[in-house]
């Protein structure tokens, strides 16, 4: 009936700090994509800009090689293996300056949105994501449309951006015919880098529009039932109904501590009827009068009744005992302002038992 109830009810507040937490945890982070894709894709433009002459002149000298030494090569089973891994070697060096920056872009962009998180439950396997019927309803969420969007979006940047750079630059083209390969490859590399910075600037655009509104979708999604903050809350701070229980024991086991101390005392002094206050004083081991038990009503009645059972005396003085009721606890020495008061109730109580003893 809860969870029915709570299901009809509109998610209107923010998420909990525990809320977040567990999202985090399970790998649940308000993360732009298109951040991630514009700045891989600068840094690769970078990086081919400023190492792209070094990579050209590395390939160069290792085409060169091959042609110059290929009568000498002998494929057999052996060399076939040295060669591969020779080459592989090589074309990761050659690619370095490009793959090194990018590798290390992607994970700090991904730091910067969502800061540092390792966590391996987005990698466990779900029955549910099997279900034909889920993949449909994703299919037609809102989020599949944005992104369909997005993709759609920047198929038209691309090409729109593309198709403006090459018209400018198309007086260029004709002159080409009677330049070098070299000249013609360096033109079209200048093209290419034209292409992807002006690309860049609107897929920029695009990537800082996309950050905010996963922001929003992402908070949006995590909003909670006024009922789900309530039953966060109860959790957090414990149910109510078991604080009070424990809080009744504990009660009760202080008090019964308490009053197993009533019989030490030396005298009670009382309200006479509303509070009760056990007092014992020994001058080889305090410096002050300690009071041993306190209370009202019920609690009183009782540390009098053990009073009576024990012979303990009890002296009337209604202005001391609420003062003592309120500035001292079970177990502490009585302030300085109240010796002369109790002083005197202690010479009183030591002058009847020094009385009772002659008898």
């Amino acid at each position: 009936m809860a969870e029915s109830k709570d299901s009809f009810q509109e998610k209107t507040e923010q998420p909990t700090g525990k809320r977040r937490q567990e999202a985090r945890r399970k790998g649940q982070v308000a993360k732009s994509m298109e951040v991630n894709s514009a700045l891989i894709l600068l840094t690769g433009v970078v990086s081919l800009t400023i190492f792209g002459g070094f990579m050209l002149n590395r390939m160069m000298a290792a085409d060169r090689f091959i042609f110059v030494n290929m009568c000498r090569i002998e494929l057999t089973p052996g060399t076939i293996q040295t060669y591969f891994f020779q080459g592989a070697l090589l074309l990761v060096l050659i690619l370095s300056p490009i793959l090194i920056p990018i590798m290390l872009v992607g994970v700090i962009s991904n730091i910067l949105q969502s800061g540092w998180l390792m966590t391996t439950e987005p990698l466990k396997p779900k029955l549910e994501n099997l279900s034909p019927l889920k993949g449909l309803k994703r299919l037609g969420s809102k989020r599949s449309l944005v992104e369909l969007l997005k993709g759609i979006l920047k198929i038209l940047i691309v090409g729109w951006v593309g198709y403006s750079t090459l018209k400018g630059l198309s007086p260029q083209m004709l002159p080409l015919m009677d330049r070098s390969v070299q000249e013609i490859f360096a033109w079209v590399c200048a093209a290419v880098v034209k292409i992807s910075y002006r690309t860049l600037f609107a897929l920029f655009i695009l990537a800082i529009l996309d950050f905010f509104y996963q922001r929003y979708e992402f908070v949006s999604g995590m909003k909670m039932t006024k009922q789900e903050v309530k039953d966060e809350h109860r959790q957090a701070d414990g149910d109510p109904h078991i604080k009070s229980k424990i809080r009744s024991i504990q009660l009760r086991t202080a008090l019964g501590r308490m009053m197993k101390n009533v019989h030490k005392a030396d005298v009670v002094i009382t309200n006479p009827t509303e509070i009760a206050v056990a007092l014992r004083y020994d001058p080889d081991e305090m410096v002050a009068p300690v009071v041993l038990a306190k209370g009202k009503r019920l609690v009183a009645a009782r540390i009098r009744q053990i009073a009576l059972e024990n012979d303990i005396p009890l002296v009337e003085n209604k202005p001391l005992a609420q003062a003592l009721y309120k500035a001292v606890d079970v177990g502490a020495q009585i302030p300085g302002n109240f010796y002369q008061a109790v002083a005197e109730i202690l010479a009183y109580v030591y002058r009847i038992k020094a009385a009772t003893l002659k008898t």
